[in-house]
């Protein structure tokens, strides 16, 4: 039977292992989501700007208070979800910092197999979107726009090794520290 620190401890592992895995999910999908809003964006935007008058009202200028700041918070998603990416990285730095321990040998394992699971499935989910990257399309050129997250999502094998490393490192090093 497992105590509380042993329960705990397999916690913050599968904490920080689904947490990962959700962030790659979650930026594939952002990714995605991304570029359709911008594909829509680019094809809407050009047209409700141009409208111009119907009767008293100049619907160009009120697509200036409207449309526009809109077009643009969806342009600058491309740098806003690749950042977000990196501050979900930070975050499972965090977490693995707030569990750290050292006494359960076994987790340490658990551990690395749950690691080579994740980075199996990035590996996996890489290789996908690389195929939508590259193909030529319009799909792949606003990919391409979105160049943060496209970069984060490439190459997420290699950041996810190195984050599950650090995060590995951080969780079996020292002894069980005691705040007062």
């Amino acid at each position: 039977m497992l105590n509380e620190n042993k329960r705990a401890n397999i916690g913050v592992i599968i904490l920080i292992g689904f947490g990962i895995l959700l962030l790659l999910i979650i930026g594939v999908m952002a990714a995605f989501g991304g570029m359709i809003a911008l594909w829509s964006s680019d094809i809407i935007y050009p047209e409700i700007n141009d409208l111009g008058t119907i009767g008293n009202i100049n619907l160009t200028q009120a697509s200036d208070y409207t449309i526009t700041p809109a077009y643009n918070v969806v342009q600058a998603f491309t740098w806003i979800s690749g950042l977000l990416y990196i501050f979900g990285i930070l975050i499972m730095f965090g977490i693995a910092f707030a569990g750290r321990f050292s006494n359960e040998k076994w987790l340490s394992g658990f551990f690395i197999v749950m690691m080579l699971l994740i980075i199996i499935v990035s590996i996996f989910m890489s290789n996908i979107y690389q195929d939508f990257y590259n193909d030529g399309s319009e799909v792949g050129t606003y990919l391409h726009k979105m160049g943060l997250l496209s970069f984060l999502i490439l190459y997420s094998p290699l950041i996810l090794t190195i984050v599950g490393f650090v995060c590995g490192i951080i969780l079996f090093s020292g002894q069980e520290e005691v705040y007062a």
